[in-house]
């Protein structure tokens, strides 16, 4: 009978002969080999069948089945392979005992774990990437986009640490030192990071409560202006003066924020005019009210008919009369353009009339 001899020395002193019989080590490399062929085609099948499910998901109108087969695909194929795999291993190290450990039970567990901890971690990237980046495109700032990236790269990082974590349990390695490891740096970095983190849930707050967009004008802590940039950690507003204010978003989450521009951009503009006690009330009335139904249709590029334009004697002082003027302006954008157009047309039209304004 034929046998395959080894010789290992240990300090250069024992000589140690394993002896297999050859018909053996051929029948276990030969059932070895029939493993990792089974792995191999299992494989292939696995990824054929969810290159078919993928077509079929993208038949429906749901995206829950394009996300399963997105996240299970990749780690079935892996995990068709690896258990085949794992099984032409074991049976291999019969002929090789020192390497026995390989095949204990605590390997192939942590090879369920990587598993599955891939497939959660593929699913929760898939899952933002679906409905979160959905959600962000329907606003026009960038800041949501922004977070979206952001949860998704601290939820990846999160899994595949939970996952290490329950390996090294799997092994018996203690993890407390891990764990406390983990938590002071976190404080560390929270610590060292307050304002910034503080600024980007400021940022956050703005994205889900909507106080503003881009294109509005707002007026934040006595700055008037109009928002040009929501960013992670400011806001930028551009001031009717063309400067550029930056205001962090942590002060604007806890400031008051009067937005011109909502429910709708109208601006209600009041333009007072002092006429002397002299002046028949009616006649001034009469010729406010008829420069504003003109002002409706000669601009009504800048000046919105609805609400109507008013006309009212609002103050009496001891030598003058005050009315008040109000029209709406269809933008908050028109606010000089129309009271330069109203004053000059009271002025020619009180001329004409003989009206003196005081």
């Amino acid at each position: 009978m034929l046998y395959s001899s080894g010789r290992i020395f240990s300090g250069g002193e024992k000589l140690i002969f394993s002896r297999i019989p050859v018909y053996r080590m051929d029948q276990v490399l030969l059932d070895s080999l029939t493993y990792l062929g089974i792995g191999i085609i299992a494989a292939v099948i696995v990824h054929i069948v969810f290159i078919w499910l993928k077509k079929k998901a993208e038949q429906t109108e749901t995206k829950m089945d394009d996300l399963l087969v997105h996240s299970l695909g990749p780690a079935m194929v892996m995990l068709a392979f690896f258990i085949p795999f794992f099984l032409a291993v074991q049976h291999s190290l019969t002929l090789y005992p020192q390497f026995q450990w390989i095949a204990d039970s605590k390997v192939l567990a942590s090879g369920y774990i990587l598993v599955g901890t891939w497939i959660i971690a593929t699913f929760v990237d898939g899952f933002l990437k679906t409905y979160g980046v959905a959600l962000a495109e329907k606003t026009e700032t960038e800041l949501d986009d922004r977070i979206v990236e952001i949860l998704k790269k601290i939820a990846k990082w999160i899994i595949w640490f939970i996952g290490l974590m329950y390996i090294f349990s799997t092994f018996n390695i203690n993890i407390t030192p891990l764990l406390a490891g983990a938590g002071i740096m976190g404080i560390a970095i929270a610590l060292a990071a307050q304002d910034l983190f503080s600024n980007f849930f400021g940022g956050a707050v703005i994205i889900t409560d909507q106080p503003f967009k881009i294109g509005d004008r707002v007026l934040i802590n006595d700055v008037l202006g109009d928002v040009i940039q929501i960013g992670p950690r400011s806001t930028r507003l551009m001031t009717l003066d063309s400067d550029i204010v930056t205001i962090p978003n942590t002060k604007i989450a806890t400031s008051v924020v009067h937005n011109y521009s909502m429910p709708n951009p109208q601006v209600r503009i009041q333009i007072p005019v002092s006429v002397s006690y002299a002046a028949d009330i009616a006649q001034v009335k009469r010729v406010l009210m008829e420069i504003t139904d003109r002002a409706v249709t000669q601009r009504a590029d800048v000046i919105s008919p609805d609400p109507e334009p008013t006309v009212y004697l609002l103050k009496m002082d001891k030598s003058t009369m005050t009315f008040m003027v109000t029209v709406h302006a269809s933008g908050f954008l028109y606010n000089s353009i129309i009271q330069d157009y109203m004053n000059v047309q009271i002025v020619e039209s009180f001329r004409k009339e003989g009206i003196i304004i005081s």
